[in-house]
């Protein structure tokens, strides 16, 4: 078992190459899906049962992914069909190929409702052009024209990373139990990164299929979405943070969406938390004077900002301004040339 400089542990020796699966428990099966972004990839779940299988998020809609899909359908199903599809949230690395799987298979999609209806509404959003109160939340927080011009050219580039979703599903409640095979796996919501993102834990086991919620080397993007600007998911996050910290067994292993299958959850989490207050302050020090949005960044990302990740710069910048803003510690006040400024109370 490798032990990383983070104090976490890795179990598993060897990560699946395309079109492979890992057992990591009982009929829990890893694999890993490439993405053409610059997060290269994303781990899913098969889950087998007596008579079929259980997918737990999909990876996007790429021709690529279909074809690796297919070969494990081809290699490893033992003719036994997959009759559910879970989808963690409403990102398109997890959700991406859940419409298509769920019309080849004739599965049941499984998901949270506010998860579905997001999707649902996102995907009739991007078939046209940015709503101006889109383009208007990025003008505030300072983004410069020519990124705003590349971003209402590539607008609607996502619609190509996800199958159309079908027109009913079943719903995910909170503290449910699933019956998936001889395993019992519970469903733990968070928020914060997406508005109800659904874990599974098998207690017997003590495995977590965690999504996005915990990751071992990066944190999850937090971010302020247009549709709702005062919006505060980074404390509904670090509440979500804070209740697995409390209620997840000291041993549970953590199946993330990406990295690595890892023990030390509760690492993971205090760092995590201990992370995001740190920047916090430094945020609230900074803004002594006067700041924007895109000012603020060198205090919250150590990576360059440039028209490949701006959009998520700025809604994860805008998630930790409304926290202070919530706290009553920044104020924020419109320019004349209509820009947001945030400053110390």
């Amino acid at each position: 078992m490798k032990t990383g400089s983070n104090g976490l542990s890795y179990p598993v020796e060897n990560r699946p190459n395309p079109g492979e699966l890992v057992e990591v428990g009982p009929g829990i099966f890893w694999l890993r899906m490439p993405l053409p972004i610059s997060l290269n990839h994303i781990n899913l779940w098969l889950l087998e049962e007596q008579d079929g299988w259980t997918i737990v998020d999909t990876g996007m809609a790429t021709e690529e992914t279909k074809a690796l899909w297919e070969e494990i359908f081809s290699t490893y199903l033992n003719s036994k069909p997959v009759t559910r599809v879970i989808v963690t949230h409403m990102h398109f690395d997890h959700l991406g190929l859940a419409g298509w799987l769920v019309e080849k298979w004739g599965a049941t999609l499984c998901m949270s409702r506010a998860e579905y209806l997001s999707s649902r509404v996102i995907l009739e959003e991007i078939k046209a052009d940015p709503p101006e109160s889109t383009v208007a939340f990025f003008k505030a927080a300072g983004v410069d024209e020519k990124i705003l011009d590349d971003f209402k050219l590539r607008f609607n580039d996502r619609a190509n990373f996800a199958s159309p979703l079908p027109s009913h599903y079943r719903r995910l409640h909170d503290n449910e139990v699933l019956q998936i095979g001889s395993l019992q796996w519970a469903v733990v919501m968070g928020e914060g990164h997406s508005p109800e993102h659904a874990c599974l834990l098998c207690k017997s086991l003590n495995i977590l299929i965690a999504g996005d919620q915990i990751l071992p080397r990066i944190t999850p993007n937090i971010s302020v979405r247009p549709d709702e600007p005062a919006a505060n998911p980074l404390q509904s996050w670090l509440d979500t943070c804070e209740y697995l910290n409390r209620h997840l067994d000291k041993d549970v292993l953590i199946l993330p969406s990406h990295g690595d299958p890892f023990y030390g959850a509760h690492i993971r989490l205090q760092d995590m938390l201990e992370e995001h207050k740190k920047g916090l302050q430094d945020l609230l020090e900074f803004c002594s004077q006067p700041r924007s949005v895109t000012e603020v960044f060198p205090v919250l990302f150590r990576s360059e900002i440039n028209i490949g990740n701006m959009v998520i710069a700025v809604g994860e910048a805008i998630a930790h301004l409304n926290y202070l803003l919530d706290t009553g510690e920044l104020a924020v006040n419109i320019d004349g040339d209509g820009i947001a400024r945030y400053m110390q109370t």
